[in-house]
């Protein structure tokens, strides 16, 4: 069996824990992801997010079985908030539309979710293998629960304007602690924003 790779380690910059704002070069990155809407904080989200990562478990054992290939599991990340909104907001009191993530190496294909019978209609089936490219961002590490994150987006919105950039896209968030195994209070994330030069 080759080497374990492991995406978060050679990423590394994209998933320092800093509490600062600071501007961080990504990379292009391929996802399972699953679209979905809903309470972030709510049970509906937490299964789905469940029944991705089990879904991610099915695919890397057959990677394994199949090409001696390996990768570690990686953070659950999800876009939050419309994709084409003019800015980013987050209500925790309103459904929220989301896309679930989880970061894949090359090797793993759509064919291998198609293998699985992954990629039809209802539930986790409907995951996809896609590619983000966010470009330059502006992030810091949140601490607390969900419900307090716009004022982390607005440190970030103003940390931003400060280097004359723009904010653009959606909201990406990285949880660096389990959000249905964390107390609220405790809960690490990463909250990311794509900017571009005013």
């Amino acid at each position: 069996m080759s080497a374990r790779v492991d995406l978060v380690a050679l990423h590394a910059g994209e998933y320092a824990a800093v509490r600062a704002p600071r501007v961080v070069p990504t990379a292009p990155a391929r996802y399972l992801s699953l679209d979905g809407e809903g309470d972030v904080q709510g049970d509906g989200f937490l299964e789905q997010a469940r029944a991705l990562s089990l879904l991610l478990r099915d695919l890397r054992a057959r990677g394994r079985r199949e090409t001696g290939k390996d990768f570690r599991l990686p953070p659950l990340e999800a876009l939050l908030g419309a994709p084409r909104a003019s800015r980013v907001e987050i209500d925790t009191g309103r459904p929220l539309p989301w896309k679930l993530l989880l970061r894949v190496p090359a090797f793993v294909r759509a064919s291998d979710l198609a293998a699985l019978g992954a990629g039809e209609a209802g539930g986790p089936r409907a995951a996809r293998i896609e590619e983000l490219r966010e470009g330059r961002c502006i992030q810091a590490l949140h601490v607390g629960p969900i419900a307090n994150v716009p004022g982390t987006v607005d440190r970030l919105r103003r940390a931003a304007a400060d280097l004359d950039l723009l904010v653009r896209g959606r909201l990406h968030a990285t949880w660096l602690s389990g959000p249905g195994r964390t107390p609220p209070e405790k809960r690490r994330m990463l909250v990311r924003l794509p900017v571009k030069p005013r």
